[in-house]
């Protein structure tokens, strides 16, 4: 699996990352919704922030890419490219919502949905990820997380 120039890190330094990956999303899916807003339009904020998302993976990759891995394209299952339709389903979807009912609802719905998800994803180990079942604990954990969604949304 191509990692990109080696980048080998402890478990605590990964955790630190995805914690910033979610402050860094809380704040730049409000980002495009602004840009929606000022263009009048979420579908061209989508679009814009797909033009602007794929020069800056380009560079990137100039940078720090391994250009071999791009020979492997032809050997993933072409259904797994629905991730670009989902992705910007996604996208659109927040950048049409963050406006009529704000960031903070759409954060903790969002991240409600994606609890939902990752339990069932690890579960049962789909998508090539670590098998996690779900647990009496894990249940719990995120019933109080759905409880708080529930109280500050409602």
């Amino acid at each position: 699996m191509g990692e990109e120039k080696n980048m080998t890190l402890s478990t605590g330094t990964y955790l630190a990352m995805a914690l910033m990956v979610g402050l860094l999303a809380a704040f730049y899916l409000p980002m495009n919704a602004a840009v929606g807003r000022h263009l009048d339009s979420p579908l061209t904020a989508t679009i814009t922030f797909y033009t602007v998302a794929l020069i800056s993976t380009i560079v990137a990759f100039l940078f720090v890419g391994d250009t071999s891995t791009l020979k492997n394209l032809g050997n993933v299952p072409k259904w797994l490219f629905l991730t670009g339709v989902a992705s910007a389903c996604v996208v659109f979807a927040i950048t049409f919502l963050i406006p009529r009912i704000g960031a903070r609802q759409m954060s903790l719905l969002g991240i409600a949905g994606q609890i939902t998800m990752a339990m069932i994803v690890s579960h049962f180990g789909l998508l090539g990820t670590p098998e996690d079942p779900i647990t009496l604990k894990k249940i719990i954990g995120a019933g109080l997380i759905f409880f708080g969604v529930a109280t500050t949304v409602a």
